[in-house]
């Protein structure tokens, strides 16, 4: 991308999410005596009842939630790094794959505190455009067909849900707000899983409109394939049966997961990836691009050592050099395919070992290397392959273990992989699950991998489980400051509660 546009992106983003902190003010629980207009009322300005404001509303939407999750000032690459997928020893990803861990710092007077701020701000600026368009679109008056609307209303509740269920899978509570909600009264904030409830209902919502109406959605909704209403309909059910699975913060949630709810929504998901194409202007991916080019991010030995059992899984010191073997450039019993076309070796590692040789690796991922080339290829966020791995483990964990069985042996597993069929034991389908959100799934769904090991309880010890509400915001409601994570091994005690805030676990 070039630096002229990436520039002029980042200023865009960076006015609307300020603006945004000015909104926010207005959620204070009693904490200000303000008059503030319900910005969300469409007769509150003649804007907000123009047919172009609201079509500009809905061009952008989908484009505005996934820039926030790509972004690079987001929390996509250190939650990468922090399940021990990726592995960096540079900027402000290195800190969350130090060991042992350490707390977040969420001071605003970190350097790198723009990473937490930067996602939590521009996942409140969306979700308030979506809750702006779903009102304007209650406008009688407006001179919208039926269809219009419908296509409209699928795409605003859809991206409401996205990011009420990125502010649920990420932070520790956060302030439920949609179209429904009065502005001018104080609003308190909500624990993690009521913020996940209203995702899903709001999908539940994108859903149901997509169901009764028939349309297209535009190439400026969606760059690359087209996605009729039906198709739409089950990409959201995709992400609500994502939201649902990824949101446990430990083997405990996970265990409690409504997996009928699951089960059913992945049975309805998406039948083609979910990869919107970049033009190098207003879609790209800095999160596809910092996690895979040869000499930032690169792939964790963890990864390596599952799909090669023969190599490290954990790199030591200067000598660990002497237990990498050649690598694997064809098929081998016991070796996962994947290792030698989606992930590339490396005979050197740039990372400084004053910093940790535990950060070092040999390889690195090159599926997505097209794209690093051009910048104008689509941007895989939601895999075919994904939503069949939510569908195995929802039916193994409902009894269906031949199912389950069937669909991973069906899977990217055994057709990319190589790897011997799974049998219909629970275990086995776990494990071999696991192994796909990791090996298959790598830099697709921002934070995925993370994710996947958090429920699985094998975060390292210490490892926060969610990020706290930034300090700037922490200010402006005059709440105290907080943070999560750190082990024994650093001064002072770990912040937060053992197991529900920070990791007890590992691998």
């Amino acid at each position: 991308m070039s630096l002229f546009n990436a520039y002029h992106v980042k200023i865009w983003r960076f006015l609307k999410a300020s603006v945004f902190s000015m909104l926010l003010m207005s959620l204070l629980p009693g904490c200000f005596d303000l008059d503030v207009d319900n910005l969300n009322d469409p007769d509150s300005g003649s804007l907000f009842s123009q047919e172009p404001y609201a079509e500009n509303l809905a061009k952008g939407l989908i484009n505005d939630w996934f820039m926030t999750a790509h972004d690079y000032n987001g929390l996509a690459l250190p939650l990468l790094v922090a399940a021990d997928a990726g592995t960096c020893s540079w900027g402000y990803t290195r800190d969350a794959g130090t060991e042992p861990r350490m707390a977040f710092n969420n001071h605003a007077s970190n350097a790198y505190s723009y990473q937490n701020i930067t996602f939590y701000m521009n996942l409140y600026s969306t979700l308030n455009e979506a809750n702006d368009l779903l009102n304007i679109l209650t406008d009688a008056e407006l001179d919208l067909t039926s269809t219009e609307k419908a296509r409209m209303s699928a795409v605003a509740s859809f991206v409401q849900g996205l990011c009420l269920g990125y502010l649920g899978l990420t932070y520790d509570r956060g302030f439920v707000v949609t179209e429904d909600t009065d502005l001018t009264e104080n609003i308190e904030l909500s624990p993690w899983k009521e913020l996940i409830a209203e995702a899903v209902r709001s999908l539940d919502k994108a859903i149901n409109i997509c169901n009764a109406n028939n349309f297209v959605l535009p190439s400026e909704y969606l760059p690359g394939e087209q996605w009729n209403s039906e198709e739409f309909g089950r990409l959201a059910s995709s992400f609500a049966a994502r939201i649902l699975v990824f949101s446990a913060r430990n083997k405990t949630d996970d265990n409690q997961t409504d997996w009928d709810k699951v089960y059913d929504y992945a049975s309805h998901g998406i039948e083609k990836d979910f990869a919107p194409l970049a033009d190098d202007i207003l879609w790209h991916s800095f999160y596809h691009a910092y996690a895979n080019y040869s000499g930032w991010i690169q792939t964790d030995m963890y990864v390596v050592n599952m799909m090669d059992p023969s190599m490290p899984s954990r790199w030591v010191d200067e000598n660990t050099w002497d237990l990498v073997k050649d690598p694997v450039m064809s098929h081998t019993d016991g070796v996962d395919d994947r290792i030698f076309t989606d992930y590339e070796y490396l005979s050197s590692c740039p990372f400084r070992p004053d910093r940790g040789y535990y950060h070092f690796s040999c390889y690195r991922y090159q599926r997505l290397d097209q794209y690093l080339h051009t910048w104008t290829e689509p941007m895989p966020e939601y895999r075919k392959a994904e939503n069949e791995y939510l569908l195995a483990e929802a039916a193994s964990r409902t009894n269906r273990l031949q199912e389950a069985a069937d669909i991973l042996n069906a899977s990217p597993r055994v057709t990319r992989g190589g790897l011997p069929p799974v049998p219909a034991d629970p275990d086995s389908i776990s494990e071999a699950i696991h192994h796909e959100r990791i090996v298959e799934l790598m830099s697709s769904g921002v934070g995925i991998q993370f994710f996947q090991m958090r429920k699985e309880n094998l975060l390292q010890p210490g490892t926060p489980l969610h990020y706290p509400i930034p300090e700037t915001q922490l200010d402006i409601m005059l709440m105290d400051y907080y943070t999560f994570g750190g082990t024994e091994g650093r001064p002072g005690e770990p912040e937060g509660a053992p197991g529900i805030d920070y990791s007890v676990g590992g691998w």
